[in-house]
């Protein structure tokens, strides 16, 4: 599956909007589905962009970077909370380190005060930027995918259901002919014994 996006970071952000869109589809049914990918989905695009647009920003200019990607000479790093925010935030966070990864980029995660840090070299800032643009795409892709496969699950429980309802009438059709059956036996027994009754008084 990893081919289909050209690495792991792309099926594993598939993984992670498949199972939010799942758990959403079976709380609510596939529109609760789709919204779930699509807000999932709309967060990490955001965190990604702001990400990428840190990382290209100069730490100097007035303000700093959105993300605060600061440089230190030989290194930089860029504060990932908002990924770890995320729900399952570490598997997106998974997915960054494939990413740089498969770009052969050097970096390294770390923690600071409680906030995450990502750790790369500030030359391989464009790179870094470059991934991070990548991984957009592939959350797009991803979006599309998972989408079409909570469409092709509420397709398959909806055949499901409609085999249920077409051999349902006739389980209950066969229940009703078994009571009716039952019912004029014992309507035909009554009629018998008042039959008898006066059979053998008469005899009498």
């Amino acid at each position: 599956m990893a081919d289909d996006f050209g690495d792991d970071a792309g099926q594993q952000i598939f993984d992670w909007a498949l199972r939010l869109g799942l758990e959403g589809y079976r709380r609510g049914g596939g529109p609760a589905g789709q919204r779930a990918v699509e807000e999932a989905i709309g967060r990490l695009e955001a965190a990604l962009e702001s990400a990428r647009d840190a990382i290209g920003a100069q730490p100097e200019q007035p303000g700093g970077a959105p993300k605060e990607a600061r440089a230190d000479a030989r290194f930089a790093r860029l504060d990932m909370s908002e990924f770890a925010e995320l729900e399952d935030g570490q598997r997106v966070i998974s997915a960054v380190d494939a990413k740089l990864t498969a770009n052969d980029i050097w970096h390294g995660m770390t923690e600071d005060g409680g906030t995450p840090w990502l750790v790369f070299k500030t030359a391989d800032a464009p790179a870094v930027a470059s991934a991070f643009d990548q991984l957009v795409s592939d959350t797009k892709a991803a979006a599309s995918r998972a989408a079409e496969r909570i469409r092709q699950e509420q397709e398959r429980d909806d055949r499901s259901r409609g085999a249920d309802r077409d051999r349902e009438p006739l389980k209950e059709r066969a229940e009703r002919a078994r009571r009716a059956s039952e019912a004029q036996s014992h309507d035909t027994e009554r009629d018998r014994a008042p039959e008898q009754d006066r059979v053998e008084t008469r005899s009498k």
